[in-house]
């Protein structure tokens, strides 16, 4: 007896994918690290006078390490090592994002988040800033986030020392405390652009956070940029940087008014890597994209789309390349993939079934 084409694992197979374009635009490690062999022969070992803590206390104070000190630690003795090993947070961290961690190490942000955090991270499913699935986690501030986000707000970019120093209105000792991102070689965004050689990039969010902290409110802020930006360009960029995103609680990003022409980002991809979850089943996803979105677009880039079906996406005010492209770019977790495919139109499309099944 076959199989229905319903049986979600086969509506999965024709209708989800994992756009190489999209992937490959974010750091790509090839070459993650090899899980450590944590089975080390039993030895009488002493941690010294940390060994007088409870373990409850013990575990507190290794997850509020960074993973560089947790290693570390792990590194002292026998029993401090058998220790990390049994904090299920760095093992999951180990098993499930080597490549985060190498990433994090080869970009020198290593320090920068405990791995509480990080593991936080890990078992969440949600983009930090809106609704929809993260498939990506944003380095320097250990969040993770969706495409469009990271496309659209303009607190996950990051930037060159002097822009900050520029649009922020900070000093040379004020770049001092910002943390420094050393891009990884490669190729990055859609467009495939190279970091330049030997760059050091910024976080915007901590750049501005830094300029808030400095002069005291974002209207003297926005003042003292001004003072130093002398073109309507930098102005402009300025003003961006220092804007915070409209915040749509509950609501589709997609489906609000555009935003404008917005700056471009040099550096997109250069500060974020694919990030797995783990569901609440305790199963590792790396997010779905729709393959009937995909067709969504192509018919209507093609002028074949129905207007009845362009009208029910897409709402009057808002631009329909821009919707569209961005369902097509959007990852979702398994149990919402399946209810997305119930009502799009191009998964109907690839399997007739579907519409039949939902009637």
């Amino acid at each position: 007896m076959s199989n229905s084409p319903l049986e979600p694992e086969i509506l999965l197979s024709r209708l989800s994918r994992r756009p190489r374009y999209l992937l490959g635009a974010m750091i790509t490690i090839t070459d993650p690290p090899k899980r450590p062999n944590s089975t080390l022969p039993e030895r009488v070992s002493t941690l010294g006078t940390i060994d007088c803590l409870p373990p409850e206390i013990m575990s507190i104070i290794l997850c509020m390490l960074d993973i560089q000190s947790i290693a570390r630690f792990a590194s002292v003795s026998f029993r401090g090592n058998a220790f990390v090993q049994s904090q299920r947070a760095y093992r999951d961290l180990v098993a499930f994002v080597p490549q985060v961690l190498l990433a994090l190490g080869r970009t020198g942000l290593i320090h920068l988040h405990s791995v509480t955090k990080l593991h936080a991270a890990l078992r969440m499913e949600r983009c930090a800033t809106c609704a929809e699935y993260g498939a990506f986690l944003f380095l320097p501030t250990g969040e993770r986030c969706c495409w469009e986000c990271l496309r659209y707000n303009p607190l996950l970019r990051v930037i060159l020392p002097r822009q900050a120093k520029r649009y922020f209105a900070l000093s040379e000792r004020h770049l001092q405390c910002l943390p420094t991102l050393h891009p990884i070689p490669g190729n990055y965004d859609i467009f495939v652009k190279s970091p330049p050689e030997h760059c050091e990039l910024v976080s915007v969010k901590a750049a501005r956070d830094l300029g808030l902290k400095v002069h005291g409110s974002a209207e003297k802020l926005a003042q003292a940029m001004a003072k130093r930006c002398k073109s309507r360009r930098f102005i402009i960029i300025g003003r961006y940087l220092q804007s915070r995103p409209p915040i749509y609680q509950g609501q589709d990003l997609l489906l609000q008014p555009s935003q404008g022409n917005i700056p471009p980002d040099d550096y997109f991809g250069m500060a974020s890597i694919p990030f797995p979850s783990i569901s609440k089943p305790g199963e590792i996803e790396d997010g779905l994209w729709c393959r009937g979105c995909e067709v969504t677009r192509h018919q209507y880039d093609s002028l074949r789309l129905p207007r009845d079906v362009l009208v029910a996406v897409v709402p009057l005010n808002c631009e329909p390349e821009q919707v569209l492209v961005g369902l097509e770019r959007r990852a979702r977790s398994k149990e919402s993939f399946l209810n997305h495919i119930k009502h799009c139109y191009g998964a109907r499309q690839l399997v007739p079934e579907l519409a039949s099944g939902n009637d």
